[in-house]
């Protein structure tokens, strides 16, 4: 988890938008009958959370879900459950150009967002929240730079969301092609073969890379790499002393592969990534259980 922190807005002049505050965390129940003194970006990563303007209806916020909310809005929010818990993060902005940057990306109703997507919309608050808290000279421009580019991304959601309303056959994924997501998800460490997998939910390797791309907007293929990575930047995250090799090993890639396929969707290297974001803090003791050298492919 990373805390939350306030952005330092010493500097002068202020960027037209700028963070006010950020992190993520467990979220516990808030009340707040005057609302909060700056737009909120609120990402649902885990388990689900009961949302209420007050005195409006609730609104449901499950894992994968996006709520940008307006500021001085009176409302108050909890998780769904005690025993799952809900994992939180949140962006707070301010600035002259916030009314209109909260419009464009699409203000006060929560919105599902593609797996892929959002793992990558997390993973630049993470970048953003480490921008943030090492309150470097610039660091206020920065992020704001940064906290655009997400708000632009959602734009750019919204905008496919109303083509997919436009076109309504297409960018359904049917249950045979959720079956695959869940296979790449419970597999991603396995020697896994997408042919197999193909095979296992009944289509022909060519004819299941044609719907998948359709339905997902990226190939199978590309789908596991990003869920590959994705668990390796929690791997880092929760075993500072984790060495580049076993990260990769752990997620089912081969180092060198790993290592140039991550440097090219983060534009740093997993060494310079884990130098620059994680070490900064005392290494974990903790390491974590070793995996069996050889996997089996996945069979269905």
């Amino acid at each position: 988890m990373l805390p939350f922190i306030l952005a330092h807005t010493n500097a002068r002049p202020l960027p037209p938008l700028y963070v006010y505050c950020i992190g993520y965390h467990e979220q516990k129940q808030i009340t707040r009958p005057t609302g909060f003194p700056a737009y909120q970006l609120l990402f649902t990563r885990r388990g689900g959370g009961i949302f209420r303007r007050i005195g409006q209806d609730e609104m449901i916020l499950n894992a994968g879900s996006i709520l940008l909310l307006g500021e001085g809005v009176p409302h108050e929010y909890f998780a769904a459950s005690k025993e799952e818990g809900w994992e939180l993060g949140f962006i707070g902005f301010q600035g002259n150009a916030s009314s209109a940057a909260a419009a464009l990306a699409g203000i006060g109703q929560p919105r599902m967002i593609q797996e892929e997507r959002f793992s990558r919309l997390w993973e630049e608050l993470i970048q953003l929240w480490h921008i943030v808290n090492d309150n470097e000279p610039d660091s206020v421009w920065e992020a704001s730079v940064r906290f655009y580019a997400i708000l632009l991304s959602l734009q750019k959601e919204q905008a496919h969301e109303g083509e997919q309303a436009a076109h309504p056959s297409r960018g359904r994924p049917n249950k045979a092609l959720q079956h695959a997501t869940r296979i790449l998800e419970e597999h991603y460490n396995e020697n896994l073969q997408l042919s197999n997998v193909a095979r296992a939910v009944g289509y022909s390797v060519q004819h299941f890379h044609r719907l998948f791309l359709g339905a997902y907007g990226v190939t199978p293929g590309r789908y596991l790499q990003m869920i590959r990575l994705r668990r390796a930047l929690q791997l880092f995250h929760d075993y500072p002393g984790i060495a580049i090799e076993e990260a990769a090993g752990q997620v089912g890639m081969e180092t060198s592969y790993f290592i140039k396929i991550f440097k090219k969707i983060y534009g740093t290297t997993p060494k310079q990534y884990v130098m620059r974001y994680i070490r900064k803090t005392p290494a974990s003791p903790n390491r974590i259980r070793e995996q069996p050298e050889h996997r089996r492919p996945y069979i269905s």
